[in-house]
């Protein structure tokens, strides 16, 4: 069984027959979901291009997606209601993560509410969308929010300044839980001596991370702290699953990437 930490709400998430159809050709046990962009629910997977293919170009990536999500993606309702709708349907297959902007006052001043109402798991950020800095007041308010709460908080990182500042922030505010997309800035991880006890990576991507930069993670942070995602409908779910069944990884190893991991953080 896998639990895919990392999911939209769009393409073969966008739907209840859809959640379930995919669930089930893929034997998911948990979808944990958020919005999609704007809560555009017709994304697909975009086309491959080459200069994406090596870890770095996540950087590049971002400044396209903040670029496209400022000024070229039309919004289509509250995405955190859609997801509260689509979990509340499949309560024992959809875990929801919150969307939050730490710069929409809106999104602050209503956090709690939100959390009391909606329940959610987690708090999904992504500065690839919302210009926020890791070294804001913003970030900090919601960060002590989530840890109250006893919330997980997966980030989509912008830049390597940005990881470095997290990796600041995760020496003074040990207690928080974070779930970091992508395996973003594992390089940097790796030399940080940050303690990883609450920080877990995300293997999703599409070809811009191979078998070998999750098998470097693996070794380098221990199989306890990498997480399978898909980041549907980002990135074929097909390929995900292939190139963690390629690295020839111990059935124990795998159970923890899929699902046990994922379990841990989420109970």
């Amino acid at each position: 069984m896998i639990t895919d930490i990392h999911a939209h709400a769009a393409g073969d998430y966008s739907t209840v027959d859809s959640i379930k159809h995919t669930a089930a050709k893929y034997d998911l046990e948990k979808i944990v979901l958020c919005t999609s962009p704007k809560n555009i629910q017709t994304l697909q997977t975009p086309p491959s291009m080459p200069f994406t293919q090596k870890p770095d170009s996540i950087y590049m990536m971002n400044r396209m997606n903040r670029l496209a999500y400022k000024h070229f993606l039309k919004g289509d309702g509250d995405g955190n209601r859609f997801v509260s709708e689509l979990r509340n349907q499949l309560p024992e297959l959809v875990i929801q993560f919150l969307w939050v902007n730490p710069l929409d006052g809106g999104h602050m001043e209503h956090l709690e509410d939100s959390i009391r109402t909606y329940q959610p798991k987690g708090i999904k950020l992504h500065q690839a969308w919302n210009p926020f800095k890791i070294d804001g007041i913003e970030f900090k308010n919601l960060v002590d929010i989530s840890t109250s709460n006893k919330l997980p908080i997966f980030i989509h990182l912008y830049s390597k300044k940005e990881v470095l500042k997290l990796m600041r922030f995760i020496k003074e505010n040990l207690s928080a839980v974070f779930i970091i997309g992508h395996l973003t800035g594992t390089d940097l991880f790796k030399e940080s001596g940050v303690n990883l006890k609450n920080v877990y990576f995300d293997t999703s991507s599409s070809k811009r991370i191979q078998g070998s930069d999750i098998k470097q993670a693996i070794d380098t942070f221990g199989y306890e702290h990498i997480i399978f995602g898909t980041d549907t409908p980002y990135a074929s779910i097909d390929e995900q699953i292939d190139r963690i069944e390629r690295l020839n990884l111990s059935d124990h190893i795998k159970e923890h990437i899929y699902s046990l991991n994922a379990r841990s953080i989420l109970a």
